[in-house]
Parts: structure tokens; C-alpha cells; sequence
């Protein structure tokens, strides 16, 4: 099941990528070394005779997120963006968490279609720092990252 983000200014469509499936370890590998390759073979979420995840080169930090982007696996011509909020970094109360989730799935919605990014999937990560800003910092923290990735993907594009 693929939900959509709800602003529809663009015919891009962003859909959710769900956080314990492949993709999401795909674009992530740290998730993977933190939640154990046996587990996630256990779980029926890798097969067995797969590789062990890579780190993903395409990593951007900032205070309030740590980005990932990958090229997408999909043909469905949507940007997939997934979401994570630990209890560890950021807050054990679900309504704070559930509140991060929110500004992020936000800022993305109004944002992402705003730059050439077609074709790639993203995880955002929130870091601890995120719990103290308020939306218009973490809107601009957004911008900046898009930006950045879109000046790295035009980099990527040009050298092929």
C-alpha cells in the first residue's frame, strides 16, 4: 500500500516508503547494521543470499536530519520518501516523535517538487537537535538539503 503526500501542486506524486521494508534498508544501509543483517533475514525483510548493504555515499547532515537518496528501483515515476524517528535520538514520548514526523512529512510535501529530483528515493532521519526548532528552521534546513542534493545529482548526471 502507497500512500501519497497530500499537496498536489505539480504532477509529481510522492509516495511513502514503509520503514522495515527492503527499499528503506536499500537507500539506509545504517539501519541495516543497526537492526542486524540476521534479524532482517529472519524477519523475511532480506533473503539469504543477498549482499551485505554498502554505506550510501549520498548522505547529507544537518542538526536537524541526517538525508539519504538513492536512485529508485521503481517505474511508477514518483519521488518515494521515508521518514524515521528513534526513540533513542530524539524523544520516548510518541507524541513529540509523531509531532517531528509531521513538520518533516510538511516541509517535504511543500519543497521537494520545487527541485529536480524525479527519479530517487530519500529516507530522513531525525537527529536530536530537531525537538528544539521550530518549523520555519527546519523548513530552511530542508531547502538547504534539497538544494544540496540537486546540485550533487546534476554533478552525477554530467559525469555519466
Amino acid at each position: 500500500m502507497v500512500k501519497f503526500l497530500r499537496k498536489k501542486t505539480s504532477p509529481v506524486k510522492i509516495a511513502l516508503l514503509k520503514s522495515r521494508k527492503l527499499d528503506f534498508y536499500r537507500i539506509n544501509p545504517v539501519g541495516v547494521m543497526r537492526r542486524g543483517f540476521n534479524r532482517l533475514i529472519r524477519k523475511g525483510i532480506v533473503d539469504k543470499n543477498s549482499e551485505r548493504p554498502q554505506d550510501n555515499p549520498n548522505r547529507f547532515v544537518n542538526p536537524a536530519f541526517i538525508t539519504h537518496w538513492s536512485p529508485t528501483r521503481f517505474n511508477d515515476g514518483n519521488i518515494h520518501v521515508g521518514f524515521t524517528v528513534s526513540i533513542k535520538s530524539t524523544s520516548k514520548r510518541a507524541n513529540k516523535r509523531n509531532l517531528i514526523r509531521r513538520r518533516l512529512k510538511y516541509a517535504v510535501s511543500e519543497l521537494i517538487r520545487k527541485y529536480r529530483v524525479e527519479g530517487y528515493d530519500f529516507v530522513f532521519t531525525a537527529r536530536s537537535g530537531i525537538l528544539d526548532m521550530d518549523y520555519n528552521k527546519i523548513e530552511y534546513l530542508m531547502r538547504h538539503t534539497l538544494k544540496f542534493i540537486e546540485s550533487k545529482i546534476k554533478e552525477e548526471i554530467s559525469k555519466k
